[in-house]
This record gives structure tokens, sequence and C-alpha cells, in this order.
């Protein structure tokens, strides 16, 4: 509506001048510069592209290396590797030596922290064998 105003405001300006055949005033520049901020404010809204959370999660994802086998691998097979080694990691196993039982509650955390990953499970296993002396 502001807009259709101003038009119609410097329609009539420029037909008025023309018809007495005087210069355009400087309020005529003005509103001419008015309507030009507007649309480029509107365009540059329009097409202004705005960094949200959302398209920054994409592009930190995008730019990683996906592993699909382990993800598929994870989905069906690491609830069973993560039963063994909880069972057989659990700090409690080791009550008499301090040393082994420190160890295995570091083992058994970082157990729980991976519990959907099949890759890291079975790094951990293997540490699991060399510094707790476990057998699978």
């Amino acid at each position: 509506m502001i807009i259709q105003y101003s038009l119609k405001v410097s329609g009539y300006t420029i037909i008025k001048k023309i018809e007495s055949n005087n210069y355009i005033d400087w309020w005529f520049w003005v509103s001419i510069a008015e309507f030009l901020v507007i649309v480029f404010l509107i365009f540059r809204t329009i097409f202004n592209k705005k960094n949200t959370f959302k398209q920054k999660m994409k592009k930190k994802s995008l730019e990683q290396d996906i592993d699909f086998d382990n993800i598929i691998n994870s989905s069906f097979s690491s609830d069973k590797l993560y039963d063994k080694l909880k069972v057989k990691c659990h700090p409690d196993r080791f009550p008499v030596n301090p040393e082994k039982n420190n160890n295995a509650d570091k083992l058994f955390q970082q157990i729980t922290e991976n519990r959907n990953n099949v890759k890291k499970l079975l790094e951990l296993k293997d540490e699991a064998i060399k510094k707790l002396n476990i057998n699978f």
C-alpha cells in the first residue's frame, strides 16, 4: 500500500512537472531512492540464505567420512557384542586386583559410551584381552 501510494505520488509529480515544463524537484529523487532501497531489501531477504543450525549440521555431516559398513553392522550385531563385553569387563569381576579393577572400570565406561558402535566395541574387546587377560 505504501509502495502504491509512493508510485502514485511520484507518477503524479512527474506528469505535473512534465506538463508545466519545470524541472523535477529533489523529492522525486528521494522517493525513487526509497523505492530502490525497499526493493533491494526485499530481494536480499528473499534470496539471503541464513545459516541455521540445521544447515550448519548438514554441512558438518557432509564434511565427515561415513562408515556405512559400521552403521549396518552396529544396527544388527552391536547388542550381542555389547552384552558380552559388559559381562566380561565389569569392574566387580576384579575386586582383588586394584590395577585390573581400574582398567576394567575405564573399559566399562568406554563400552557403555560406545554401545551402538561395533567398530569401537571390537577395539575395546582387543584392549580388554590385552589389559585384563580375558578370553572370549
